[in-house]
């Protein structure tokens, strides 16, 4: 049996494979085939994480009065109705925390978390760690130019803020493209880089690890 596809994968772990499309993939799985091991982990992962997303979609009755309760105060209606600033959402293209581990640091504890993001032909690399005892989160990062597929050298700077825009760090980017924060763990941080002559590009921190 040939190593299968994404559709095969998403079909069989969400439960709805024919039943000699699951025997077939179960016995190749019983094979010892690494390969679609270690796929059938990334893909359960995967169903177990849209399964939790359900639970922070808050109930459709509470958005339907906190939007009515929005639109009956005038002052809040006009500032919605303006139009929102400039920036890009930057898009997910690596997250370690979805990488298979090697055999035998399976069971241990995470100590650092990488995530890599592009946006508006940027590269930001984030690594996130805590240190022992301690609910801070240290955060060391780099921005690459994919133009000039080099460290970003031109003058940025990089914001930790909340998500009603109050600022909570802000910093430089080094000749090298680096920078760090330290800050306390809380849902639904942003981090923002601004560089010349790009949009900034937003990043979302929703409970660094």
């Amino acid at each position: 049996m040939q190593h299968l596809s994404e559709q095969p994968w998403v079909d069989f772990v969400r439960g709805i494979s024919g039943p000699d499309a699951s025997r077939d993939i179960k016995a190749h799985l019983a094979s010892g085939c690494l390969k679609c091991k270690t796929a059938h982990e990334v893909w359960n992962l995967v169903e177990r994480l849209a399964i939790e997303e359900n639970a922070y979609a808050p109930p459709e009755n509470l958005v339907r009065l906190v939007k009515l309760g929005l639109a009956s105060r005038p002052g809040l209606a006009s500032n919605l109705a303006r139009p929102a600033a400039t920036w890009t959402m930057a898009n997910l293209v690596f997250d370690s925390f979805l990488q298979p581990l090697m055999a035998g640091v399976r069971s241990g504890a995470l100590n650092v978390w990488q995530v890599i993001y592009e946006a508006e032909g940027l590269t930001v690399d984030l690594r996130f760690g805590r240190r022992a005892q301690s609910k801070a989160v240290h955060l060391v990062g780099q921005v690459f130019d994919n133009q000039e597929v080099r460290a970003l050298q031109n003058h940025a700077t990089v914001e930790l803020s909340t998500e009603q825009d109050q600022m909570v760090a802000t910093t430089d980017v080094s000749s090298l493209g680096e920078f760090h924060f330290e800050f306390e763990a809380k849902e639904h941080l942003w981090l923002s880089v601004k560089a010349v002559g790009r949009n900034p590009v937003r990043i979302p921190l929703t409970n660094p690890r």
